[in-house]
């Protein structure tokens, strides 16, 4: 009996300190730079849910499909837990496919920084990022990653509308690497950085 209330204590301040952990809005920036421990950085207005979707950027021999979709209480190491958008990409050049992640979406990742898209700064209109931005419009600031070179990127992603039809402008900058004088070049990126505009697409 004894050794069943000891137990059962144990379990009641469990769910109390998961109880007492805070919950702050994904825009609440001064809680987030705090870095607390065990917060839930939560998207309260689902200001993330328009940026699903899958999105196709076609030009002459060039093809970047990319999949973004919400993943919520996304936790690193479960120190803090966060609602982001996710993604995966595939790029074709000249009918060669130089990478394709998009399988990896079906992967359940609990730390959603292991997909190769991943972001939730949310910029407001005037800011770096959303300069073009209207009044009410906000955009997403994250990163992307290529495990297959190793190469990172900063991202910013603002959805549009060209000619009705809804689509996402993203800025992709290929992050500089540090190598010594004598070390070989690293491997570049499979795809160039700079401005795409990519159309939702809907998918049957």
């Amino acid at each position: 009996m004894k050794n069943i209330f000891i137990i059962l204590s144990i379990f009641t301040i469990a769910l109390n300190c998961k109880a007492q952990s805070p919950v702050f809005d994904l825009l609440d920036m001064q809680n987030r730079i705090k870095d607390i421990y065990g917060a839930y950085h939560k998207d309260m207005n689902n200001l993330l849910n328009p940026f699903e979707g899958t999105y196709v950027y076609s030009n002459g021999n060039i093809l970047l499909k990319i999949i973004l979709k919400k993943k919520v209480m996304s936790s690193m190491n479960g120190y803090l837990y966060e609602d982001m958008i996710v993604g995966e990409y595939q790029y074709i050049e000249n009918g060669i496919e130089k990478i394709n992640t998009l399988n990896e979406l079906s992967v359940n990742h609990p730390n959603a920084w292991n997909y190769s898209i991943g972001a939730n700064r949310i910029i407001t209109s005037g800011n770096t990022g959303c300069e073009e931005c209207l009044p009410n419009e906000k955009a997403l600031s994250g990163g992307l990653a290529e495990s297959s070179t190793h190469n990172t990127a900063d991202l910013i992603i603002r959805r549009i509308n060209v000619n009705g039809i809804q689509a996402i402008k993203i800025f992709v900058m290929w992050r500089m690497r540090y190598k010594k004088e004598t070390d070989p070049m690293p491997p570049k990126a499979s795809f160039p950085g700079g401005e795409y505009i990519l159309t939702r697409r809907l998918e049957r």
